[in-house]
C-alpha cells in the first residue's frame, strides 16, 4: 500500500512562465553579448546547453554545476574565459533569480492545487525529488513558497544540492532516506521516462508515467 508519493516538479507540477526565457535570454543580449547574437541566437544556446547538461546528468548520475552552464554560454557568447569569473557567475545567478521570481511558473494543469490537497487530507505524506539546471533548490523553494504549495511537502531533494540526478541510485537513495517507510509504499509521479519511471522502478519504488499535462489525482489514484 502507497504511504509517501514523490513528485518530480518541472512539467509534472509546474511549467515555465512563457515570458521568463526569452526575458533572460535578453538580460544576457544586453550585457554578455560581445558577438552581438540576437535574442533567439541567445535563447538556442541557452536551450542546447541545458539539453546537454541533462543528458550529462542522466549518463552519469551526477550535477552539471549551474555555474559551469552559465560559463559555457558566456563563452559561446564571446566572453573571454578570463573574464567570467565566479564573481560574475554569482551576479548573474542572482540577476536571473529575479527574473524568475518576477515571472513565476504557473501550474502545469488547473488541478494541480486541489490534487495536493486531497492526497494530503487522505493521509499520504509527500516530497519534491528534482532534477535541476539554472533554477537552483534554493530558488525552486522559495518558488514552492510563492505558489503557496510549500505545506504538501514533507521535505525536498534537488539535484544541485546532493550533486546527483534522477535516475541515478544515489538520487533515489536520498530520498529513501527521509520517507521512513519501505521501498514499496513509495510511489514516484513524473513526466521522464527515463529518470522519473524507470529509474524509480530501478530503485525499487512504484512508479506513474505522466504522459498528458492535462492528468488528475484519479490518474495518481490508480497507482495507489
Amino acid at each position: 500500500m502507497i504511504k509517501h508519493i514523490s513528485f518530480d516538479l518541472w512539467l509534472t507540477l509546474i511549467k515555465s512562465h512563457p515570458e521568463f526565457k526569452e526575458k533572460r535570454a535578453r538580460f544576457l543580449k544586453n550585457e554578455f553579448n560581445p558577438k552581438g547574437l540576437s535574442v533567439g541566437d541567445i535563447m538556442g544556446i541557452v536551450q542546447k546547453t541545458d539539453i546537454v547538461s541533462d543528458r550529462l546528468n542522466e549518463i552519469t548520475g551526477l550535477k552539471v554545476p549551474t555555474d559551469q552552464m552559465y560559463r559555457r554560454i558566456l563563452i559561446q557568447l564571446g566572453n573571454a574565459q578570463k573574464s567570467v569569473t565566479d564573481i560574475l557567475l554569482s551576479q548573474i545567478k542572482s540577476r536571473v533569480h529575479e527574473l524568475f521570481m518576477a515571472n513565476l511558473p504557473g501550474f502545469l494543469n488547473n488541478s494541480i492545487h486541489s490534487m495536493l490537497q486531497t492526497l494530503k487530507n487522505e493521509g499520504f505524506t509527500m516530497n519534491i525529488s528534482s532534477n535541476t539546471g539554472y533554477i537552483e533548490g534554493s530558488t525552486i523553494v522559495e518558488t514552492l513558497g510563492a505558489l503557496d504549495i510549500s505545506e504538501y511537502f514533507v521535505f525536498c531533494i534537488f539535484s544541485d544540492e546532493i550533486g546527483a540526478s534522477k535516475p541515478s541510485i544515489r538520487f533515489f537513495s536520498e530520498v529513501f532516506e527521509k520517507v521512513k517507510v519501505e521501498k514499496t509504499e513509495v510511489l514516484h509521479v513524473g513526466d521522464n521516462f527515463k529518470a522519473d519511471y524507470k529509474g524509480a522502478l530501478k530503485f525499487g519504488f512504484n512508479a506513474l508515467h505522466i504522459k498528458n499535462q492535462q492528468y488528475t489525482i484519479n490518474d495518481i489514484k490508480r497507482s495507489l
